[in-house]
Formats: C-alpha cells, structure tokens, sequence
C-alpha cells in the first residue's frame, strides 16, 4: 500500500510543539489521524526556520533545539531544500500570480513543492492553502 504524502505547514508544526498554542489539540488530533494513515510529511528548510524562530520566542532555546532535532531524525518527516530553481518558481507562479493575496515566501515555496511533488493536501490551519487550490488536513 502506497504512503500518502501532505505537505507539513509551520502552524501545524508549532501547534504540536507549544501546549498553549490555540490549535495544540486540534494539532494532535490530526496528527494521529495522519499516522494512522501513514502519511509521509514533505516540507522544506524554510519552514524549518520559520518554526525555529516561532519556538525561540515561546520555549527555552534548548528546547526549541530538541524540537528541531527530533523532527530532523523523525523518518517520517521529508525536509527538502530549497533553492534559487524553487525559490524562482514560487515567486512568479504564486506570489506574482496571485498579486492581490498576501502569501509568504514560505508558503509560496510550500505552494510550488506540493505542485512539483503532486501533493494536494497540506497539514496545516492557513486558509492560504485554500485560496492557493490545495485542501487541509485539520
């Protein structure tokens, strides 16, 4: 049987981290439900930074480093880097099309990942994935 693969947002990813964050149990309901499924979780070096910084400022930073270790060894986790190639791609295929929304960088480097690796669903809580054509596991 095939592994599904979603795409992992930073939201998500720090809801899972940070108990009193507002989607925490939102974030671990979803979270066993992905792994029963036996999802594969994609995302990309950005996303790893956007968390770090986001966990800096809520956990001591040996925690914060705990955290980002753990999910580098997790081996359900698939961090792939970005590059000027991607980088580029994301900037005219979703920033500049899509001129009147506000996306991040991050997000718009996630957009082009999930549309290059066929992935159609992201593990996240941004309504930017919707606007961007996507669905959300949540």
């Amino acid at each position: 049987m095939p592994v599904a693969r979603v795409a992992v947002d930073t939201g998500a990813l720090l809801a899972l981290a940070s108990p009193r964050d507002q989607y925490h149990l939102r974030a671990r309901s979803t979270l066993a439900r992905l792994q029963r499924r036996r999802v594969q979780f994609v995302s990309h070096s950005l996303v790893m930074g956007e968390l770090h910084g986001h966990l800096l400022r809520r956990l001591p930073h040996q925690e914060a480093r705990r955290v980002i270790h753990g999910l580098l060894r997790d081996p359900t986790f698939l961090w792939c880097d970005v590059g000027q190639e991607l980088f580029g791609r994301a900037l005219s295929g979703w920033m500049e099309r899509f001129a009147d929304q506000r996306f991040s960088l991050t997000d718009a480097v996630t957009f082009e990942m999930m549309r290059g690796e066929g992935i159609a669903s992201a593990f996240g809580f941004d309504q930017d994935f919707i606007v961007a054509g996507f669905t959300l596991e949540e």
